[in-house]
C-alpha cells in the first residue's frame, strides 16, 4: 500500500517549484513589464529618444550655416569682382580727363574736355545703378557704395558748371572744391581699406575746378578778344559807311561847283596843293563860250585807305549851239583833311585811272 505521506510531499515540492518559476515568466511579457527597466528602454522606437531630435536638430542648424557660409563666400567674391572692375573703370576714365585736361586752352580744346567729364560721369552713375547687386554687403562693399555716392555728386557738379564754362565763377570753384575734398576722403578710404584694389585713384581726377578755371579764363580771353575785333571791325565798317557818304556830298559840292563856274565854292572842297595846280581860266565864260559842263554821274566811289578814296565820274558837256553833247571821264583822287573834317580833291585826271 503506497505511502501516502510521500505523495503529499512531492505534491508540495512540485506547487512549490512551479511557484517559485512564474517571476522568470513575466520578465517577457510585454504587458507587464516595467517602462524603465533595460529591455524596455532598448525596445523603445528611435523616434522617440530625446537625444534623437537634439542630434537632428542640430544637424539642420549645421547644414544651414553651411549653406549660408557657401552663399555668403560666393557674394563677397561677386561683390568684390563688382567693386574690382568698377574702380578699375572709373580709374580709366579719370586717366583719360587727366590728359586732356593738360590739353584745355581754348574752346575746341575745351569741349573735348567737357565732353570726356559728362563720360566720366556717366560712367560712375551706371557703377552706382550697378550697386544693387551688391548682397551681403561687407566693409568693402559700403565704402565703395560711399566713394561712388561722394564722386558721383562732384562729377554732377562739374558737369553742370562746365556746360556753362562762360559764367563759371570763384563761387561755383569754391562750391566744387569742398565737394572734391569729400569725394578723395572717400576714396581714399576704400582704397586703403580694401586691400584688393592695386591701383590708386589719380589725384588730378578731383581738381577739375581748377581745371575749369584755367578754361574760363582761357576761352574769356579769346572770345573778349574776338568780341572786340567784332566791336572793332563793326565800328570800321560803320566809319566806311559814313566816310564813302561824306567823300560823296564833298565830292557833289565840288563838281557843282564846277558846274555853276564857282572858284569860290571850288576852294573849300580842294587841298592846297590841288589849288595851286589847277586852271581856274576854264571856269570862265570864254572857255565856256562853244561848250559848258551841264550835269555828272558818279560811277565808283573806292577805298583806298583810311584817309583816301577814289571816284570816277563821268561828265556830261553839251554845245552851247544845240548841236550836241559829249561825255568826259574823271578820275579823282579824294584825301581826308583833319583840321577842316573833310573830304578834299587833291587831283583830278581825264580818264578813269591816275
Amino acid at each position: 500500500m503506497p505511502d501516502k505521506s510521500h505523495n503529499n510531499n512531492n505534491s508540495r515540492s512540485t506547487n512549490a517549484h512551479t511557484h517559485k518559476q512564474q517571476p522568470a515568466e513575466s520578465i517577457v511579457d510585454d504587458t507587464t513589464q516595467d517602462d524603465n527597466s533595460p529591455t524596455a528602454k532598448i525596445k523603445k522606437k528611435l523616434y522617440k529618444r530625446p537625444w534623437f531630435w537634439v542630434t537632428l536638430a542640430l544637424s539642420i542648424v549645421g547644414i544651414g550655416i553651411i549653406i549660408f557660409l557657401s552663399i555668403y563666400s560666393m557674394a563677397q567674391n561677386s561683390n568684390k569682382q563688382i567693386i574690382t572692375n568698377g574702380w578699375s573703370d572709373i580709374i580709366k576714365k579719370a586717366n583719360t580727363l587727366n590728359t586732356l585736361a593738360d590739353k584745355v586752352e581754348d574752346r575746341a580744346s575745351f569741349d573735348t574736355y567737357n565732353s570726356e567729364l559728362q563720360k566720366l560721369d556717366t560712367t560712375i552713375s551706371d557703377k552706382k545703378s550697378a550697386t544693387q547687386n551688391l548682397k551681403y554687403k561687407a566693409q568693402d562693399a559700403q565704402l565703395y557704395e560711399n566713394f561712388l555716392s561722394d564722386f558721383n555728386k562732384y562729377t554732377q557738379a562739374s558737369l553742370e558748371y562746365s556746360n556753362k564754362i562762360i559764367d563759371y565763377t570763384k563761387e561755383n570753384s569754391d562750391s566744387l572744391k569742398d565737394l572734391s575734398a569729400t569725394a578723395k576722403d572717400s576714396s581714399d578710404k576704400l582704397k586703403d581699406n580694401t586691400k584688393y584694389l592695386s591701383d590708386s585713384m589719380p589725384a588730378q581726377v578731383f581738381s577739375i575746378q581748377d581745371t575749369l578755371s584755367k578754361a574760363n579764363k582761357a576761352i574769356l580771353a579769346v572770345e573778349l578778344s574776338t568780341k572786340t575785333l567784332e566791336l572793332a571791325t563793326q565800328a570800321q565798317t560803320a566809319k566806311d559807311i559814313a566816310d564813302k557818304k561824306a567823300v560823296e556830298v564833298d565830292t557833289n559840292n565840288y563838281l557843282n561847283a564846277f558846274i555853276a563856274g564857282n572858284a569860290a565854292t571850288m576852294r573849300r572842297y580842294m587841298t592846297d596843293a590841288y589849288q595851286r595846280e589847277y586852271d581856274f581860266n576854264q571856269l570862265t565864260p570864254a572857255s565856256r563860250a562853244s561848250s559848258y559842263p551841264a550835269s555828272y554821274r558818279i560811277l565808283t566811289n573806292q577805298k583806298v585807305d583810311q584817309a583816301q578814296y577814289k571816284l570816277e565820274v563821268n561828265m556830261l558837256f553839251k554845245f552851247r549851239d544845240g548841236s550836241g553833247q559829249y561825255i568826259v571821264g574823271y578820275g579823282m583822287n579824294m584825301v581826308y583833311n583833319a583840321s577842316s573834317a573833310s573830304w578834299l580833291v587833291d587831283s583830278v585826271k581825264e580818264g578813269s585811272g591816275f
